[in-house]
């Protein structure tokens, strides 16, 4: 049998400042409890993750660490462990929680583990910090049910779009001879439309590739010409709809990326065409604010909004009604992008019958 060495009292010391520095420099929080529950030794990762110091929690009750809705479940659990201790995860398959000094929750992963030692058995609790894991499990899921709203939303717009491109070329062809000129021009003029409508889905759908993986670089804005651009392009349809616009006779420079930027104008201006009065009467503003950024504005005459469709409208799934689906789903939603990462925030203000203001801001 291997002979067991008496260890001496300066070896005694030595070890013990070995497991005090070892304890002291883990990244995770230990906390060690008796079999009342009672705290008698914590760390200071542990510390740090809650908020106390070693002092104010040493023999009170780890139910100090959990919130309320979870301090007799605990108990029961921990009597469970001394009866039957071997190492396991804690809560598996159940989001567990800390509460702080200052009452604020954080997620915590917790490993148990037992220790003999000469006071009596106690537990050992190694706890980590998963905030982080947390928020990017968080992101990941709006990221991933964004995207189930894109495709959704990119299928239904192409979908009913291709469908009246198909249908209209097949009555001319079916029926040109049959067909009134109006008639006719009216099929022509329907499948140009549509057609160009969804030429700008695609284009959309290639803007948010870029704003997935492009990094630019921002510059003075001379944002008088991207608007008279944004015009041209609209020409047609403004020309169409017998559209009013009013644009300011100046605008503050502020700092963007211009393509990205002429396409913010475009929705902007193309959905205050669609879905303003009759005609439409569109105005084109921008003013400097208190907080070093530029807010510019386009004001329609349409219908005007709700408050829930207000807070719904830059969200990628909204459906405002079945013919708003280009302009107030896809469209909105890249321009919020767009904004965001420009280090913006786009604005909506509208009440019923008193049509509505689509703002964006930039750094002036």
């Amino acid at each position: 049998m291997p002979q067991l060495r008496t260890i001496g009292p300066a070896e005694a010391i030595q070890a013990d400042v070995i497991f005090s520095s070892l304890l002291q420099s883990l990244a995770e929080g230990v906390i060690f409890c008796d079999t009342s529950g009672a705290i008698v030794l914590i760390n200071r990762r542990a510390e740090e993750l809650f908020g106390y110091d070693e002092g104010e929690v040493l023999g009170r009750s780890l139910s100090v660490l959990l919130p309320e809705r979870y301090v007799e479940r605990h108990e029961g659990h921990l009597a469970g462990f001394f009866a039957q201790r071997r190492r396991r995860p804690m809560g598996q398959g159940l989001d567990l929680v800390g509460r702080r000094k200052d009452g604020s929750e954080i997620p915590i992963e917790i490993s148990l583990s037992s220790l003999d030692t000469a006071v009596g058995p106690l537990a050992v609790a190694l706890i980590t910090d998963i905030s982080w894991r947390k928020a990017t499990e968080r992101a990941l899921q709006e990221r991933t049910e964004a995207l189930d709203a894109f495709a959704h939303t990119v299928a239904h717009e192409l979908n009913s779009t291709l469908g009246v491109v198909v249908g209209a070329s097949e009555l001319v062809r079916d029926a040109h001879q049959e067909l009134a000129p109006d008639r006719l021009h009216e099929c022509l003029e329907m499948i140009a439309r549509n057609a160009r409508k969804m030429s700008d889905i695609v284009n959309e759908l290639l803007l948010l590739a870029t704003l997935r993986t492009e990094e630019v670089r921002v510059t003075p804005l001379d944002t008088g010409r991207i608007v008279q651009e944004v015009l041209r392009r609209l020409s047609y349809d403004i020309q169409e709809r017998g559209a009013k616009i009013v644009v300011a006779e100046r605008f503050p420079v502020a700092q963007g990326y211009v393509p990205w930027v002429e396409e913010i104008w475009y929705n902007y201006i193309s959905n205050a065409l669609k879905y303003g009065g009759s005609p439409p009467h569109v105005e084109l503003g921008g003013s400097e604010q208190d907080n070093g950024s530029v807010r510019f504005w386009v004001r329609d005459n349409g219908a005007g909004l709700t408050v829930e469709q207000q807070t719904q409208l830059f969200s990628p799934a909204v459906r405002l009604d079945p013919r708003a689906i280009a302009g107030h789903g896809l469209g909105l939603s890249i321009v919020r992008r767009i904004v965001q990462k420009l280090h913006g925030q786009v604005g909506v203000e509208s009440q019923i019958g008193q049509g509505s203001v689509f703002s964006f801001t930039l750094p002036l």
